[in-house]
């Protein structure tokens, strides 16, 4: 009988948030997709540009929460490749807000109004785990534990 380490629990741990967190962020997702094809938000004079940066928006974010699940199944399979596309992950998401708040100033007004309205909808897969600082603590308990299980494995 094997018995299992902190590192396997801590792992797994992440590999279920994971799942738990995108089941969550792609019913969001969906929800704003929904309500753009129904056509109860789109371009207006002041926001040319708001379906073209949901759209982009939308498109990072459905390729994050893939990263998250296919990082989760190798977190559970405790494989160190589950580490590195977590890793990767979590900070192309902090990368991706922080890049949100350069560009509601950084650029034209018609297109930085345009990116303002569509961060609400359009980045509604990653929200709860933004609400939650999840990507920060998920970093954490990744790598603390990631030396070990290299060890193991």
């Amino acid at each position: 009988m094997q018995i299992a380490n902190w590192p396997s629990f801590v792992l797994r741990g992440v590999g279920i948030a994971n799942f738990i967190f995108a089941s969550v962020g792609l019913f969001f997702l969906a929800t704003s997709v929904f309500a753009i094809r129904e056509k109860a938000v789109g371009n207006t004079p002041e926001q040319p540009y708001f379906l073209l940066a949901f759209w982009a928006m939308t498109t990072v974010n459905l390729v994050i929460l893939t990263l998250l699940i296919f990082g989760g199944i190798k977190l559970l399979q405790l494989r160190t490749l589950g580490v590195l596309v977590c890793n990767a992950a979590f900070a192309a998401e902090i990368t991706y807000f922080m890049t949100l708040g350069i560009l509601w100033r950084a650029v034209p007004p018609a297109v930085s109004m345009s990116i303002a309205a569509a961060t609400g909808v359009g980045s509604m897969g990653l929200s709860p785990q933004l609400i939650c600082g999840y990507p920060l603590v998920a970093l954490i308990f990744l790598n603390l534990p990631r030396r070990r299980l290299q060890a193991i494995i």
